[in-house]
């Protein structure tokens, strides 16, 4: 039968009961749990009522609740970081895009107003007031 909790505990400074920090109970139990107390004890060098109090104490939920939020916490980081990454490559792609549309512009300086070319200038242009709009707020 497996140590309760299934991790190996550290010995663990005994203290003397006194009255007035402890009182004395009777508990009834499943022989077979007493019996796992029992062995679960004398692996961790406790007696059966130190296991017993030792499990009252340290409850795995706790310590399950603990781990999953660790893990929880790491996702989070891996997530943040890879959100960081994505978000520095699209605006690389803005960057590069803006700077094209540029190029564009300055290409279409000579075209005539009242052209499809005229129109397309205008569209380009509005691209880039777009892109610059988005990197005020960058």
């Amino acid at each position: 039968m497996a140590v309760w909790p299934p991790f190996v505990r550290l010995a663990r400074i005994a203290r003397m009961p006194t009255p007035d920090t402890t009182i004395k109970t009777s508990v009834r139990m499943p022989k077979a749990l007493h019996v796992e107390l029992e062995k679960a004890a004398e692996t961790a060098g406790l007696t059966v009522n130190g296991e017993m109090v030792y499990r009252l104490q340290h409850d795995p939920r706790r310590e399950v609740a603990s781990a999953l939020l660790a893990e929880i916490e790491r996702r989070d980081a891996l997530i943040v970081d890879a959100l960081r990454k994505q978000n520095s490559a699209l605006w690389q792609t803005i960057e590069r895009a803006d700077a094209v549309l540029r190029d564009v512009v300055d290409a279409m300086a000579q075209v005539r107003p009242g052209t499809d070319a005229a129109t397309l200038r205008r569209e380009v242009e509005f691209a880039r007031e777009l892109i610059s709009a988005a990197k005020a707020h960058r």
